[in-house]
């Protein structure tokens, strides 16, 4: 697994994530992660009209967690965990933003 620290949080995201950060209550076991959505459906098996997939924050189990999922590490040193949906690149910086309801993650747009 990777450990990511060349990440931060946009000034939107920031907010949020940290009220999240400080509710976040692990069991045994959990770690805060950023936990992909994909798809929002309704009851009755529709698709939710304009839903955008992003991160939502939530516990993970870290017994068993490898590859491809990846350790982030902010400048103040809390951790979490999140499955990049990019190549990872050393020299790129990472931003969690928070364009809508979900988190994306992501390189620093240039």
């Amino acid at each position: 697994m990777i450990l990511i620290r060349n990440i931060s949080l946009t000034e939107r995201a920031a907010p949020e994530f940290h009220r999240q950060r400080l509710a976040f209550r692990a069991d045994p076991g959990e770690v805060f992660a950023l936990v992909w959505v994909s798809s929002y459906v309704k009851r009755g098996g529709a698709t939710r009209p304009g839903f955008v997939p992003g991160y939502m924050c939530g516990p993970l189990f870290l017994q068993g967690l490898a590859s491809p999922w990846a350790c982030a590490e902010l400048s103040d040193g809390w951790r979490f965990y999140f499955l990049p949906r990019f190549k990872w690149r050393a020299d790129d910086h990472y931003v969690v933003d928070k364009p809508g309801p979900l988190f994306s993650v992501g390189p620093r747009p240039s």
